[in-house]
């Protein structure tokens, strides 16, 4: 029984991060049990396995980000506190509305009061824009909290764009 469970796990794990290419998944050095840490381009495999296009770029300062969306919303996945664009500790998911009409601050303060886990501000072009960090450092976590940490920021995400009356013809 262990031994059909354990093929059952194995054979499950390398479905769901099998990139949605076709391409081969991308695993840390550690193996397929190995916590999740800040590397790119095992984010973009767990990403890829939730059904998301991703690329990965890199900022001026030579840091790594993910760039993805979520019903044509587009977001980033920031990779920070790295060294040398490497050996990454903390992401950052990132959304910016540009607007027409600036959103009040009230609009804002009721979500933060509202809403855990992802904090949400207005920037000084009067955009509102929603954050969400997760730290990776000390050894990262595990695949499961790593891809439920993605689905809640994906479901706060379509929360944010309605509790602001967001629409894409702004």
């Amino acid at each position: 029984m262990r031994t059909l469970m354990a093929a059952a796990t194995i054979l499950g794990s390398a479905f769901w991060l099998a990139p949605a290419s076709g391409a081969q998944p991308v695993l840390p050095a550690q193996g397929q049990n190995a916590n999740v840490t800040a590397d790119p381009q095992v984010l973009a495999a767990l990403v890829r396995s939730e059904g998301y296009k991703v690329t990965i770029d890199h900022t001026d300062d030579g840091d790594p980000f993910l760039q993805t969306d979520v019903d044509g919303t587009p977001f980033t996945i920031f990779l920070n506190n790295c060294i040398a664009g490497k050996s990454c500790r903390t992401v950052q998911f990132y959304a910016g509305f540009s607007v027409s009409t600036p959103r009040r601050l009230d609009l804002i303060n009721r979500w933060n009061q509202q809403k855990r886990f992802a904090k949400a501000y207005i920037d000084d072009q009067n955009d509102p824009r929603l954050e969400m960090d997760l730290n990776l450092a000390g050894g990262g976590v595990a695949r499961g909290n790593f891809l439920e940490n993605f689905r809640v920021w994906i479901r706060l995400l379509t929360a944010f764009k309605k509790h602001i009356g967001w629409n894409d013809a702004e």
